[in-house]
């Protein structure tokens, strides 16, 4: 599964990339990444901004569909509620 969501018009993030472990390994997480590609390019303005945050290793995956680290320009920061 994996998500794009949105402001409806400048700035996206993809998420939930997740595949059943069972499942792992079968070029799925491609696949996924294909389709959510393929919205983004033909529903999306060309101006928009999409980002993710990537876990090693699957930094690699999103490399493979244009993303590059974006460091130190810019830094992931996270916060758990508690």
């Amino acid at each position: 599964m994996g998500r794009v969501i949105g402001d409806g018009g400048c700035f996206f993030q993809i998420v939930d990339i997740a595949v059943d472990p069972a499942y792992q390994g079968q070029g799925l997480g491609k696949t996924i990444m294909e389709e959510l590609m393929e919205f983004v390019t033909s529903h999306l303005p060309v101006s928009a901004y999409i980002s993710l945050i990537a876990d090693v290793p699957a930094n690699r995956l999103y490399e493979k569909f244009g993303f590059v680290e974006t460091a130190p320009r810019s830094v992931g920061m996270a916060r758990r509620v508690r």
